[in-house]
């Protein structure tokens, strides 16, 4: 369940999550492929979809009912982009970051960057 996964996510913030490119604004539907942070494993970035795709189905316009008017649908399609300066939270369990940009830190970024030694359970 995700559930168990929330307070983990929250306390991600805003630096867990990928950031949005816009695609196509002429439609009635607004596209903004994301754009993933370096830093973040695969493993994060599969917990922060599942998130996502529970949120999505939360806010979606409910049978019997109508999407308001003036209002777009947000698609966010994924996409291979990646954001090499996205800000990285420190003190994340070890397997929360990408093993190979990890790898790519000096000592001193390392140490800054407060890495725990545990691993974080990602299953649902």
């Amino acid at each position: 369940s995700l559930k168990r996964h929330l307070p983990f996510v929250k306390d991600l913030g805003s630096q867990g999550m990928s950031s949005d490119e816009s695609e196509d604004k002429s439609t009635r539907t607004i596209s903004y492929l994301r754009v993933y942070p370096a830093w973040r494993s695969r493993q994060l970035a599969s917990l922060l979809w599942s998130v996502d795709d529970v949120a999505t189905s939360n806010v979606s316009v409910q049978i019997g009912k109508r999407k308001k008017s003036g209002t777009q649908l947000r698609v966010r399609p994924h996409s291979d982009k990646v954001n090499e300066e996205a800000a990285t939270p420190p003190g994340l369990p070890r397997n929360c970051y990408d093993a190979a940009w990890l790898e790519k830190l000096n000592q001193r970024q390392r140490r800054e960057l407060r890495v725990q030694d545990g691993d974080y359970n990602f299953t649902m």
